[in-house]
């Protein structure tokens, strides 16, 4: 089982954002400007003119230029804002992530998949909507601070920590009613959620991904049936995001990529919510006051 570093490594030009993603796991910064906007918003229309249903994030697409040719757009496009606000990083995978209007389109309450060595790097996303967010097309929800409640390996064949909980934590999360353009910088190992999309019009978010320069890419996986108590690792190059076809399908079959670096031992950690938040009382009003700024 591994343990969080004492420090991060630095990514944040600004080390007053350093500070607020370390302590509270995600910071809000703005991102596109009016003319990126367009254009991306024109891209997704262009690259992908079939119209989808629920929640589609375009690494889960079969078509591999497909992907490879939003990852280089998206990339290309954020350089700017990335260059302002980063150092010292490296860019692993554009991507957009659309809420077709309907039901099926909600995210449940989830951590993003282990994509790192957590154990010195932290991998983050850069969220950031094509829209304006409302409680109508899918605002995302986090629970600040929780990217550090426990140590975990995450995937889609790994328990998560959350599960007896998953309603009982809703309230205690925040929306960020992000404006077009504006985006949030997240720790992949906060709690988060986002909601049905029952507006009229689809929701356009573009997620580029990325970490430290000198970061060591794992996936993990859980083989129950042989090993019980124990999670294996795989290393993976930089190409995973964009070249990993098992998105889409056989998300919960041992990986096909990457090479295994064999197994660790797993407490499989859950969430006690009574005594979590004895603990972590005194975030009421953190989380009251980042209520204030988001809405």
């Amino acid at each position: 089982m591994f343990q969080f570093p004492e420090h991060m490594k630095r990514v944040f030009k600004d080390p007053y954002n350093q500070q607020g993603f370390e302590e509270n796991g995600f910071i809000k910064i703005p991102f596109y400007n009016a003319e990126e906007i367009d254009y991306l918003n024109q891209l997704y229309e262009d690259l992908h003119p079939k119209e989808e249903t629920g929640f589609f994030p375009s690494t889960f697409s079969k078509d591999k230029e497909y992907r490879q040719k939003t990852d280089e757009e998206i990339r290309r496009v954020g350089h700017r804002s990335i260059n302002e606000h980063l150092q010292d990083i490296t860019v692993v995978c554009g991507s957009y992530i659309v809420k077709y209007p309907g039901p099926e389109s909600a995210m449940g309450v989830h951590q993003d998949m282990t994509l790192v060595d957590e154990s010195e790097f932290t991998g983050i996303n850069i969220w950031c909507p094509l829209v304006n967010l409302n409680d109508e097309n899918g605002v995302l929800y986090v629970l600040p601070k929780s990217h550090r409640i426990f140590p975990t390996y995450r995937g889609s064949s790994i328990p998560n920590i959350y599960d007896e909980v998953f309603e009982e934590l809703k309230p205690k999360m925040i929306p960020l009613f992000l404006k077009a353009g504006e985006a949030v910088f997240f720790d992949q190992s906060i709690i988060h959620y986002s909601p049905p999309n029952v507006s009229e019009n689809k929701r356009i978010v573009t997620n580029t991904y990325f970490s430290h320069k000198d970061v060591r890419f794992r996936t993990a996986y859980y083989p129950k049936e042989n090993h019980p108590d124990k999670i294996e690792l795989f290393e993976q190059d930089m190409s995973f995001m964009t070249n990993f076809e098992q998105f889409g399908d056989n998300i919960f079959d041992r990986p096909k990529v990457g090479k295994s670096l064999g197994l660790v031992d797993y407490n499989f950690p859950k969430i006690d919510l009574e005594n979590l938040f004895r603990k972590e009382v005194k975030q009421e009003s953190f989380w009251q006051k980042l209520k204030s700024i988001f809405s």
